[in-house]
C-alpha cells in the first residue's frame, strides 16, 4: 500500500541520514501485524539486496525489551540459525533509535529499527492453521532448531522483558480475567466469559499452586508467538521466522505448548474449538525428534497437558485485555476469539485421556 508523501519523506530521511545502505527508492506498509507498524523499504545501489524491513515499535514497548530482542537475533544468526532477519546497525552503530512517530495520533517519539528482508510467502495467519503435512513438520523442526541455537544465549546486562515467565504470569492472567468478569460490559463477550470465569480461575489456581513442578525443566529463549502467520514458506518448507518482539527466556515446554495451541487449533466447522489430533501428533513428534542438543525429558512430556491449558488461556488473555483497553471495542469483533478460547479450554479438559495417549504415542 502506497504511503502518503509526508511518511514517505520521513522514511527516506531515516534511510539516507542514518544508514549506509544506498539510495531510498520507495516504501510500502506491511499489513498483518497488530502490535508494531512495519514497512518494506526499497533501496537502490545496495550490493546484495534491494529490500529491507523497517519497524516502528509500539510506543508501549520498552527499550530494554528491544535490546533483548536484538541481542537474541544476533546470537541466533551468529550461531547458525539463518531463518531470521537481524537488525542493521546504523552509522553510529545503534540498532534502534527514537524518531518522530508515523501516526499523528502518537505524541512522543517512537523507536525504529531496520532489518534485512526475509524472502518467502506469507501463506497463513494465526487463525489459519490448515498447513500441509510437510509444512507442519517443517514448522516443528524450525522451532526445535530455534531452541537448539538459542540454548547458549546469555542475556546481556540492561536487557529485559516486561512480561514475566509463564508460571509467574499466571497470577497476572487471573487478575486480568477477574477484572474482565467484573466489568460493566453487558454484551455477549462478558456474558459468555462470566459463565466460565470460575472454571478459568480454577485452572489458573491449580497452576499457581503447582508451580514448583516445573522447576529444573529446560529454560531457553522462546519465541512466545510461534504461529503459522509468523513463518514464511516456499515449496512447503519454512524459510523464514519473524516477529520476535515477545521473545523471552522461559520454559521450553511453554513454547512447545503454545505452538501446539496455535498450529493445531480448529477454528471453523464441526470441530471448532478443538485441537486436530493428527497435526498435533505430527508437530509434537517432529519437534521431539529434532531436539538435538536438549532432548525433551519425561518430566516435560508429563507436564505438557497442564501447560496446554495455560497456553490456551495465555492466548485468550490477548483478546480479553485488548477488549478491555479499547473504549470502542465491538462485541461482534471479539466474540469469536473469546468463544474459541473458552471452547478450547473445555475441549482440553474433556479430552485429557485422549491427548495423553497422543502425546505418549508421538514421543515414543
Amino acid at each position: 500500500m502506497a504511503l502518503n508523501t509526508l511518511l514517505t519523506q520521513q522514511i527516506k530521511k531515516i534511510v539516507e541520514d542514518r544508514y549506509d545502505l544506498g539510495m531510498f527508492a520507495g516504501a510500502e506498509i506491511i499489513h498483518g501485524g497488530t502490535v508494531n507498524t512495519s514497512f518494506q523499504v526499497r533501496i537502490s545501489g545496495h550490493k546484495k539486496r534491494g529490500r529491507f524491513f523497517l519497524r516502528e515499535y509500539n510506543p508501549a514497548i520498552r527499550k530494554q525489551g528491544i535490546r533483548f530482542e536484538h541481542a537474541l537475533l544476533n546470537h541466533l544468526r551468529n550461531s547458525g540459525f539463518d531463518l531470521i532477519s537481524v537488525p542493521m546497525p546504523a552509522r553510529d552503530g545503534a540498532t534502534f533509535f527514537p524518531n518522530p512517530p508515523s501516526s499523528p495520533m502518537t505524541r512522543n517519539d517512537t523507536f525504529w529499527a531496520m532489518f534485512d528482508f526475509l524472502e518467502g510467502e506469507d501463506k497463513y495467519t494465526w487463525t489459519d492453521t490448515h498447513l500441509t503435512n510437510r509444512e507442519f513438520a517443517s514448522s516443528a523442526s524450525i522451532l526445535a532448531r530455534l531452541h537448539h541455537h538459542g540454548a547458549l544465549f546469555v542475556k546481556p546486562a540492561h536487557t529485559d522483558r516486561a512480561q514475566p515467565p509463564i508460571m509467574h504470569f499466571l497470577p497476572i492472567l487471573k487478575r486480568n480475567f477477574t477484572v474482565f468478569a467484573a466489568s460493566m460490559h453487558n454484551g455477549q463477550c462478558t456474558t459468555l466469559f462470566k459463565a466460565h470465569a470460575h472454571r478459568i480461575a480454577s485452572i489458573l489456581d491449580g497452576g499457581i499452586a503447582d508451580r514448583k513442578r516445573y522447576q529444573g525443566m529446560p529454560k531457553v529463549p522462546i519465541h512466545c508467538d510461534y504461529h503459522p502467520g509468523n513463518l514464511k514458506f516456499e515449496n512447503e518448507k519454512g524459510v523464514g521466522l519473524f516477529d520476535f518482539d515477545w521473545s523471552k527466556i522461559d520454559y521450553r515446554l511453554f513454547d512447545v505448548a503454545l505452538a501446539l495451541i496455535y498450529f493445531t487449533a480448529q477454528w471453523q466447522g464441526a470441530g471448532a474449538g478443538s485441537l486436530r489430533l493428527r497435526p498435533f501428533s505430527l508437530f509434537l513428534g517432529t519437534y521431539r525428534d529434532a531436539c538435538a542438543r536438549l532432548p525433551m525429558t519425561p518430566r516435560e512430556l508429563q507436564a505438557l497437558m497442564p501447560m496446554l491449558a495455560f497456553a490456551n488461556l495465555y492466548v485468550l488473555n490477548w483478546s480479553v485485555t485488548d477488549f478491555l483497553e479499547k473504549e470502542d471495542a465491538e462485541d461482534d469483533e471479539y466474540y469469536p476469539f473469546i468463544r474459541h478460547g473458552i471452547r478450547l479450554m473445555q475441549w482440553i479438559e474433556d479430552n485429557g485421556k485422549v491427548l495423553t495417549e497422543v502425546i505418549k504415542d508421538a514421543t515414543a
